[in-house]
């Protein structure tokens, strides 16, 4: 029971990582480059508060996919755990 709930945690913040990190990266492409592009024809300089975003984001991103990895190590170990 225990293994079924490490990789389900696992599983579900593995994916919810993924998704939102996917989202962010291409929710700044497109604030950075595409709508400056098509709409002054130059791109804008990026401001403190999205250089303060990325240096959070990413490290929180990071420490996320290590948990969910180690949640998921924990869940398909093979090796017994029991003290001897």
């Amino acid at each position: 029971m225990r293994r079924l709930f490490l990789a389900l945690l696992g599983i579900g913040v593995l994916g919810a990582t993924l998704t939102e990190a996917y989202f962010q990266s291409f929710g700044f492409y497109r604030e950075h480059y595409v709508w400056p592009k098509e709409k002054y024809g130059v791109l804008s300089p990026i401001r403190w508060q999205d250089l303060l975003f990325l240096l959070v984001f990413w490290p929180v991103a990071i420490a996320l996919l290590y948990l969910s990895y180690r949640l998921l190590k924990l869940a398909f170990s093979t090796e017994s755990r029991r003290p001897g």
